[in-house]
């Protein structure tokens, strides 16, 4: 998957014959293959890069262009060929979207280069962390944070850092226990932790999954998300996604 990204700059020369990175910085206004925007927009990976490129330097030769333009930078984000990262506005979390098959997961797709996604959920995928706990948005609903750790036998052992989780249960309790150690020690924030460690892709969001109510979470969870008091961190809660740590 490439993701077209513009950046204030100055137009690269790529009518001089050198091939010097000349796909990395071109002048563009408005550009679209097969239907596809390449200004802030995903491009499947199955459409020929030679002709992406092709296409990309006779724009940029266009002497209608401007010298100075924006500048568009190819960012690989990791995900298989047809997979695309989007945000789903309900929960305010990213997933992992298929144009082509129409299938919407939470996880990372098999085949994913995790490293990759990594650097591109933090550079590209960010944002605003900052928000208050505690209750409200809605009669009954209460906001919380989590820090989860899945295990090979989670309902889906796969996350934005493993592709294929293989560790057992009891070495993600041993994990978690330690997270808990550093956090009620006041060493690290739950929050904080959980950018680098969750395995839920909240995990940009310092593990922030907004408001809910009864009912929408699994069983185990909620009960003990309730159970809290505004600023309060739970024990280890065991889930079938996983086992976590919970904030208030």
């Amino acid at each position: 998957m490439l993701v077209a990204k513009i950046v204030p700059g100055t137009k690269n020369n790529t009518c001089d014959g050198s091939p010097k990175k000349a796909y990395q910085e071109v002048a563009l206004v408005t550009i679209g293959v097969h239907g596809h925007s390449l200004i802030d927009h995903s491009v499947p990976q199955e459409l020929p890069r030679q002709l992406l490129l092709a296409f990309i330097l006779l724009i940029s030769c266009n002497p209608a262009y401007p010298k100075k333009a924006p500048l568009i930078k190819l960012v690989e984000t990791g995900l298989p060929a047809g997979w695309e990262v989007r945000h789903s506005n309900s929960k305010n979390l990213p997933y992992y979207f298929n144009p082509m098959t129409k299938e919407s997961r939470w996880e990372p797709p098999s085949g994913t280069d995790t490293e990759t996604l990594k650097f591109y959920m933090a550079n590209y995928h960010s944002g605003p962390t900052s928000r208050p706990d505690g209750t409200g948005n809605g009669e009954g609903k209460i906001r919380c944070s989590h820090l989860l750790v899945k295990h090979k036998d989670s309902r889906r052992p796969s996350s934005w850092k493993e592709s294929e989780i293989t560790r057992s249960k009891e070495e993600a309790i041993e994990i978690l226990r330690g997270h808990e150690t550093r956090i009620n020690s006041g060493e690290v924030s739950l929050g904080d932790l959980a950018m680098s460690e969750s395995d839920c892709s909240s995990a940009r969001k310092k593990g922030d999954l907004g408001f809910f109510g009864r009912g929408e979470m699994q069983k185990e969870f909620e009960d003990a998300a309730f159970a809290l008091q505004p600023g309060q961190v739970s024990g280890i809660v065991d889930t079938a996604s996983g086992v976590h740590l919970i904030e208030r």
